[in-house]
């Protein structure tokens, strides 16, 4: 068990999730009531897209009346209530994960459209003179969450990534076909939740930016793991 459980979690952690689900399937059928196993495979199904499926899986995961409930669980359960559109119910769960774990669960930093659109200006204008340029090209643009439509032409997307380059990179003139033309996206509801303070979710902004950008210039994700902006 110990042995699938690393697999899983090794599959989890390198984007391999329909291998890392059949893994802790595998470990359910060994014992039914593991809970890791349980919890893992919900995250899965999320990862994959199949967020009624996670959701059933995460609710029966809940725990009885009178005990207290894991804060990992409620914060998942908020994950897939935001990859279902259900916004302020995901903040609730959120909320409540913070409660039962403050130091682990930190409360997601919401950004009213204006300011976040700010706070883009500022960091866009402090990235290196080739990647402005670039924007002048590239507009970036911002939604709440990526959806099922853009995973569908764009492989490896799901529900937690942080932005999105589509379109043509330098040097590849293939066209994503995602109806957007060439822009990169900034997922907005993920990108709040990447730091306990604004300045944390600017950071993690410039670099969700730095990656984007670096694909449009024809950087693949190997190159941009060496330039430490994987």
């Amino acid at each position: 068990m110990d042995a699938l459980a690393q697999e899983g979690e090794t599959a989890l952690e390198d984007g391999e999730y329909e291998i890392a689900l059949e893994t802790f399937e595998e470990m359910l059928k060994q014992d039914p009531d593991h809970w890791g196993a349980a919890l893992r495979r919900a995250e899965c199904l999320h990862l994959l897209w199949r967020s009624a499926e996670a959701m059933k899986a995460i609710h029966a995961l809940e725990p009885p009346d009178e005990e207290e409930d894991d804060p990992e669980r409620v914060e998942l359960e908020g994950m897939i209530l935001e990859a279902l559109g259900r916004f302020e119910e995901a903040d609730r769960s959120f909320g409540e994960a913070n409660r039962l774990d403050p130091e682990h669960f930190p409360l997601p930093v919401r950004i009213d459209a204006d300011d976040f659109k700010t706070l883009i200006d500022k960091v866009l204008a402090s990235l290196p003179h080739v990647i402005r340029e670039a924007v002048q090209e590239v507009p970036v643009l911002v939604e709440p969450k990526p959806t099922r439509a853009m995973a569908e032409h764009a492989m490896g997307i799901n529900p937690e990534v942080l932005g999105l380059f589509v379109g043509t990179s330098v040097g590849d003139k293939v066209f994503a076909g995602s109806g957007y033309g060439d822009v990169v996206l900034l997922f907005q509801k993920n990108l709040e939740r990447t730091g306990r303070s604004r300045q944390e979710v600017s950071k993690e902004m410039k670099v969700t930016l730095l990656h984007e950008y670096g694909h449009y210039l024809g950087f693949d994700e190997e190159e941009l793991e060496h330039l430490g902006l994987g």
